[in-house]
């Protein structure tokens, strides 16, 4: 137990210890050596600064930080994916990772897990608290490889109680997969974005597995959970949460205190999100975010829920929806559908014509339907929105 397995990419196996050297982190690390000096970075207070080296924009501002302004408890900086705009860089002291950590152990330990599965970056908030740190605070073995496939993750959990640390991406996947048998010792945790009740009530019955989804971001860090197809978000321990003109206000001391943005900027707290909400006895309804959520006609309209409606269709693939800025019309407004599928364009329309109408009887709702070859998407899987 405790032990740190890689598999590379021609399939052979290797095992570090926490105990052997490695050095300073550096993102072209294969995924073991990362995972390894990622520990040895924060245990030592080395301050690690995590970004997708992909986002050209945020280098730059690493490059000319002034360290001696950071606050002097700034244990990490994790900054944004930028899915939906610039990144943000998040500071994070020491008790922001632990205190957070101390409750991920606390809500996984009564399982006994003996391996964790680790299928996202290590780089973001995410992937470092649930996939870096997590397995060694619950003492067991991690896997990790540099591209997991959904087929082969039955086969690395080799019948051990196993956690598995993942995206809605990968459990969408997962679910098309023709499976016959029950792995009831198989838990999902998932984050980074939306996982449809109908796709997590299909694994659960599937396989038998139980699926996890932790709500956060990186500037707040973790504020809820829910099990399966449950509605509604539970707070984690510590967090209290309200709501603000329609908004989830958030308390707790998972949230960073200084953000970078064009300067160091101080977080007021509590923290009010862009996301619309709904509260009910204790948790939350997740209604979705203010810029994904629009009125047509008077009514409420959730674009991530247009999509998933689009993507339940067999003609489509993937689906973006984002809302198409006219400046000429006085009409309600109207959609933009890049969508991936295989039929040709008027087919597709029709589909499109007719998910709206059934779903949305009495609202008129306009839309540019195209055809697309694929939504881009970053490496944690989320679909790129600007």
């Amino acid at each position: 137990m405790d032990r740190i397995i890689y598999i590379s990419p021609n399939g052979e196996r290797k095992e570090l210890n926490y105990s052997d050297s490695v050095d300073i982190v550096d993102f072209d690390m294969t995924k073991d050596r990362l995972y390894l000096s990622l520990h040895k970075a924060f245990e030592n207070g080395s301050m690690p600064i995590l970004y997708d080296k992909n986002i050209s924009s945020i280098k730059p501002r690493v490059d000319s930080l002034n360290f001696d302004k950071l606050p002097d408890n700034t244990s990490a900086i994790f900054f944004t994916s930028g899915t939906t705009g610039e990144p943000t860089g998040a500071l994070k002291s020491r008790d922001n990772i632990t205190k957070e950590l101390k409750v991920l152990k606390n809500l996984f330990a009564p399982y006994n897990f003996e391996r964790v599965i680790v299928t996202v970056p290590l780089i973001h908030i995410y992937g470092f608290l649930a996939g870096v740190m997590l397995p060694k605070a619950l003492g067991v073995d991690v896997v990790l490889k540099e591209e997991f496939l959904p087929h082969e993750l039955i086969e690395l959990a080799e019948g051990k109680k196993t956690l598995c640390i993942t995206n809605p991406v990968f459990l969408k996947v997962l679910n098309k997969l023709k499976i016959e048998e029950q792995y009831p010792h198989i838990t999902f945790l998932s984050s980074t974005g939306k996982l449809d009740a109908d796709i997590a009530k299909s694994l659960n019955e599937k396989i038998g597995c139980t699926i996890y989804q932790l709500f956060g971001s990186t500037e707040t860090g973790g504020i809820a959970y829910k099990v399966n197809d449950e509605e509604l978000w539970r707070p984690l321990q510590g967090v209290d949460i309200a709501q603000k003109d329609n908004h989830l206000s958030v308390n707790s001391p998972y949230i960073s205190e200084f953000l970078i943005e064009s300067g160091l900027i101080k977080i007021e707290k509590p923290f009010i999100t862009t996301d619309i909400i709904e509260i009910e006895d204790g948790c939350f309804r997740l209604l979705g975010r203010e810029s994904e959520i629009i009125k047509i006609s008077g009514k409420r309209i959730s674009l991530l829920e247009v999509e998933s409606l689009l993507e339940k269709s067999e003609l489509i693939e993937e689906a973006l929806v984002k809302l198409a800025y006219d400046v000429n019309s006085h009409k309600d407004e109207q959609l933009e559908m890049n969508i991936v599928s295989r039929v040709e364009l008027m087919k597709l329309k029709k589909e499109v014509k007719r998910i709206l109408q059934d779903n949305y009887r009495n609202i008129n709702i306009r839309a540019i339907v195209k055809l697309v070859d694929k939504i881009k998407r970053n490496h944690m899987g989320k679909k790129l929105r600007i």
